[in-house]
């Protein structure tokens, strides 16, 4: 069925087929008896543009619109996710990624909105969690790092109203809302590192990030903050331990936080806190006598209550005007990378197959050039074994190549190489080879033989390179695919041109010929 975008107005079709009805009409009753063919031709002209003009507009309209990413959407995008998954042979990998897909779907599926406190470890992000719930849940304490993995808590702080929410698979859905404390930036030694990069990347899966800071920005800090608001992460930044600055000061610290994050956060987004304030201390005195000379009857330390309702305030006001567009953006980045994760390994496993085939026909074609002296035999079969070892690398990235694609791409490139040089430049880097090492010097007349393995693996990886560069284009012969692939071809043999690739590549080839 058409999108109702593609309908056409009915002014215009009135108007067009109007005009075309009246010159039909008007040709059938006259056309015998009056000379009327060139305006009835002129009338059907006008009115057929005015047709194809109406139905261009609207199919432009269609192409032109921007895809709605939904709840919907985003449902059909895990399915792809799980379709991917199943690719991946790795048993242990496939099972973490299932993990980090149902993970998703639940979040999406339950409507649990996460909101994850990030910041340096000595920032105060367990006593922002801790003052927000309203009840200790997580350990405070002077050291740094005192939070070594990852918390999460119910937030019941704020009484939600599912306005804006459409109903999906039930007739209402209910919000959850999790604080999630994490480890800090900046820790010291490979836990502290392995910690940081954890806190990152659930900071990349946040739906909403609280960025607490106890001053002004570190070049740490603000390069962070950068980057996750780069990625479409919605930010407060929450200036804390405001307690143990003066008033003049901490507004100061206050002005240049908004100064120094203007171009990336808006001034309502900046918020100043003391989710920890330090005890006062109280002193009683038995009279005013003993206030005038300071003699003190009792003295005792005092907690000051947290004061985070600047904070608790933008949170209610976030999540009652931006809860489902922040949800479903976070949750298709999320998707994103996660597709992102899962083609990464898929290539990893294929790149690994694909060299074993590569190295299977890198040897096939050397030991068929040792074995025929003959020039002419030599190059009908190094084609044809190039040809087949496309064909077979195709395969394994479910590309489709029939046997003329793979001839004309194998003459693709075998050309490029030789507009290069590569021959020239790879014979007398193996002949030097040759020279100083004995296995291949001790097999007299492989000189060619190698060269010929190593044509074959500069073409092999070359396609392979190809393949990853462009997973969804069709292989055809077209000039563009052919400009990519020579493209790939030159930067292959520029990579491997070392003088240890040669030594390791001819001393391999050889043994494997010895062998044989």
């Amino acid at each position: 069925m058409l999108n109702s975008r593609m309908v056409l107005s009915r002014k215009s079709w009135f108007i067009g087929l109007g005009v075309v009805s009246v010159a039909a009409i008007a040709n059938a009753l006259f056309s015998l008896e009056h000379d009327w063919h060139l305006l009835t031709i002129s009338t059907l002209m006008v009115g057929g543009t005015l047709l194809f003009a109406n139905v261009r507009q609207s199919f432009a309209a269609v192409v032109d619109q921007p895809q709605v990413i939904d709840r919907n959407f985003l449902f059909k995008e895990l399915q792809q996710v799980q379709k991917a998954i199943a690719k991946i042979a790795d048993a242990n990998k496939r099972a973490d990624l299932n993990e980090q897909a149902q993970q998703i779907t639940s979040n999406l599926q339950k409507n649990n909105f996460r909101i994850v406190i990030f910041g340096t470890g000595s920032a105060g992000k367990t006593s922002v969690i801790n003052a927000l719930l309203g009840r200790k849940a997580g350990t405070t304490g002077a050291a740094i790092g005192t939070t070594i993995t990852r918390e999460e808590y119910s937030y019941q702080g704020i009484d939600f109203s599912p306005v804006g929410i459409t109903p999906i698979h039930t007739e209402k859905i209910k919000r959850q809302v999790s604080l999630l404390d994490t480890s800090g930036i900046q820790e010291m030694g490979e836990m502290g590192q392995a910690r940081e990069l954890e806190a990152l990347k659930l900071a990349q899966n946040a739906d909403l990030m609280v960025f607490v800071t106890s001053g002004d920005l570190t070049n740490t800090e603000y390069c962070e903050l950068d980057r996750l608001a780069g990625l479409g992460k919605r930010v407060i930044l929450a200036f804390n331990k405001t307690d143990l600055y003066l008033p003049s000061d901490r507004e100061q610290v206050l002005t240049k936080l908004k100064e120094r994050t203007q171009q990336f956060l808006t001034a309502p987004d900046i918020v100043a806190i003391a989710a920890k304030p330090s005890p006062i201390k109280v002193r009683q005195y038995a009279n005013a006598e003993a206030s005038v000379s300071h003699n003190a009857s009792q003295e005792w330390w005092e907690d000051v209550p947290p004061d985070v309702s600047a904070l608790k305030e933008r949170i209610e006001t976030i999540l009652s005007n931006e809860w489902e567009e922040l949800l479903i953006h976070n949750t298709h980045l999320q998707i994103q990378n996660l597709l992102h994760e899962i083609n990464g390994t898929i290539n990893q496993e294929r790149r690994q197959d694909a060299t074993t085939i590569i190295n299977r026909y890198q040897v096939l074609a050397a030991t068929t050039v040792f074995a025929n002296p003959i020039p002419a035999i030599d190059l009908l079969a190094g084609a044809a074994i190039n040809t087949q070892m496309l064909i077979d690398l195709a395969k394994i990235y479910d590309r489709p190549l029939n046997f003329k694609q793979a001839q004309q791409l194998t003459m693709t490139i075998a050309q490029q190489l030789l507009q290069l040089g590569c021959i020239e430049i790879a014979t007398s880097a193996i002949a030097s080879c040759f020279k100083v090492n004995a296995i291949t010097y001790a097999i007299g007349g492989s000189m060619q033989a190698v060269t010929a393995a190593y044509l074959t693996h500069i073409g092999g990886m070359s396609f392979v390179e190809y393949l990853e560069q462009q997973p969804q284009a069709a292989i055809s012969d077209n000039p563009e695919i052919t400009n990519k692939l020579q493209q790939i071809c030159d930067r292959t043999f520029k990579a491997l041109q070392s003088d240890r690739f040669f030594i390791d590549f001819v001393t391999n080839i050889s043994r494997r010929i010895a062998i044989t």
